[in-house]
C-alpha cells in the first residue's frame, strides 16, 4: 500500500510539473509574439514618419500648380489609382517594388542610415495623393496655390516574417511659393514645417497629420 501510494503521489507530481512546464512555454510564446508585434508596429510608424518628412521636404515646383487630377507629382508620391485599397494585405514583393525603404533617399536611391528596430525586413513607406484643394487667393496669399491631402502608409516587421504591421495617416500639405520645405533626411519635426503658416490667417490652410490608424 505504501508503494502504491508513493507511485500515485509521484505520478501526480509529474503531472503537475508537465502542466507547469506547458504553461511556461505558452507564456514564453505569448511574450515573444507580443514583442514581435510591438516591434513591427514601431517600425511601421517610424517608416510612416519618414514618409511625412519626405513629403514636407519637396520643393514647390515639383508639384504642378493648381492641378486637380493627373498631376505631375514629386517622385515617390503616387496618384490614388496606383495604390490598391487593400494595401495592408499586399505581399512583401509588392511593397519592395513600390514603396521606399526607410533610411534611403527616393531621389538618389542611396541609403544614408538604416532606420527601425530589429526586424526581419527593413521598414517601408509609400505616399498616395488623395486630392488637391485650391485656395481662393487674397493678400497676403497671392503665392499660395493650395493644399494637397495625402495618405501615408508605413509597413514594419518584427523579428519574424509573420509579424507585420501597417499604419496609415491622412496629412495636409500646403503648396506655394511662400511655403519653405524642410531638409531630408529630417533634422526637424513636422511641427516645425507647419509652424511657418501661423502668420497666415486662413482656416482653409490645413497642415500636418489630420487622422491616423493602424490597418494591420
Amino acid at each position: 500500500m505504501a508503494l502504491i501510494t508513493g507511485l500515485l503521489l509521484l505520478a501526480a507530481i509529474s503531472l503537475l510539473a508537465l502542466v507547469g512546464t506547458s504553461g511556461m512555454i505558452l507564456q514564453r510564446h505569448m511574450a515573444s509574439n507580443f514583442k514581435h508585434n510591438s516591434t513591427a508596429f514601431q517600425n511601421a510608424d517610424l517608416a510612416r514618419s519618414e514618409g511625412l518628412a519626405w513629403l514636407f521636404s519637396r520643393a514647390n515646383f515639383e508639384r504642378e500648380s493648381n492641378c486637380l487630377a493627373d498631376c505631375l507629382l514629386p517622385i515617390a508620391i503616387h496618384p490614388t489609382s496606383e495604390i490598391p485599397v487593400d494595401i495592408e494585405h499586399q505581399s512583401l514583393a509588392w511593397w519592395r517594388l513600390n514603396a521606399i525603404e526607410a533610411g534611403s533617399d527616393p531621389a538618389t536611391g542611396l541609403t544614408s542610415s538604416p532606420i527601425g528596430l530589429d526586424g526581419s525586413v527593413a521598414p517601408l513607406w509609400i505616399i498616395e495623393e488623395l486630392r488637391f484643394q485650391p485656395l481662393e487667393l487674397a493678400p497676403p496669399l497671392e503665392a499660395t496655390e493650395g493644399v494637397g491631402y495625402y495618405r501615408i502608409y508605413g509597413r514594419g516587421s518584427g523579428g519574424d516574417t509573420q509579424s507585420v504591421a501597417v499604419t496609415e495617416s491622412i496629412v495636409a500639405r500646403p503648396w506655394g511659393e511662400n511655403i519653405t520645405p524642410v531638409e531630408f533626411p529630417p533634422t526637424e519635426s513636422s511641427d516645425d514645417f507647419c509652424s511657418q503658416l501661423e502668420e497666415i490667417a486662413n482656416p482653409l490652410l490645413h497642415c500636418g497629420p489630420m487622422a491616423w490608424r493602424q490597418r494591420r
